[in-house]
């Protein structure tokens, strides 16, 4: 059971639909392991409901409705809100996951990044960076710091960072006040789903090579 728990705004942004697409497929995958999230998640929206169901009603103007489809069509389907249960093999993966990546597992373009780690993009997220890591147990991860928030759920394995272990649903935040260096604890294939907003840089051994690499 998972015990690094989505925090409350990050559930509020999800319910409310605030959250960005990326982060809505990290929590939506993240509420598969964790009942104690879908717990709180449920609460919030009864609360929400309540003060709906009290508020007073408020009027509409008479092309209300068009201008709601209207939009609802320049939305589109992205890959963060397409249903699960497409047919795709999700292999050690959640189905949601494959499912909004678009292709069965073993069809997914691995790219090697390191020894030991490899990863593979999703298409459609605009500026966030969204990412399936396949990392081996012992595998380190460069020390870095970022230019925006990062989110990291691990899908299976046990991803380490400064002393704490992150496990199947767990959820692991990072941003620009952290310089860490994760590594791959135990003997299982880590696999975890990112989501980036803004990049990334290398601080520590090489950190110049790294980062001209990964302009």
């Amino acid at each position: 059971m998972a015990t690094h728990l989505a925090p409350d705004e990050l559930l509020a942004d999800y319910a409310s639909g605030a959250a960005t697409p990326g982060v809505a497929l990290l929590v939506a995958t993240h509420l598969t392991h964790a009942p104690q999230s879908r717990a709180r998640l449920d609460a919030m929206e009864s609360v929400g409901g309540a003060v709906l169901k009290d508020a007073a009603a408020a009027e509409l103007s008479n092309d209300a409705l068009s201008a709601t489809l209207a939009m609802l069509d320049e939305e589109g389907t992205t890959a963060a809100n397409a249903p699960a249960g497409t047919g795709h093999a999700s292999g050690p993966l959640p189905a949601i996951v494959v499912d909004a990546f678009g292709s069965d597992f073993d069809d997914i373009p691995w790219k090697f990044q390191l020894p030991g780690l490899s990863a593979a993009e999703f298409d459609g997220f605009g500026d966030e960076k969204v990412i399936l890591l396949r990392a081996r147990p012992g595998a380190k991860i460069p020390q870095h710091t970022h230019e925006g928030s990062e989110l990291t759920l691990v899908l299976t394995g046990c991803l380490s960072d400064g002393g704490v272990d992150y496990r199947k649903g767990d959820i692991a935040m990072n941003d620009e006040h952290d310089d860490h260096r994760p590594q791959i604890t135990g003997d299982e294939v880590c696999y975890c789903l990112v989501v980036q907003q803004g990049a990334l840089r290398f601080t520590g051994t090489f950190s110049k090579v790294l980062n001209y690499l990964g302009e």
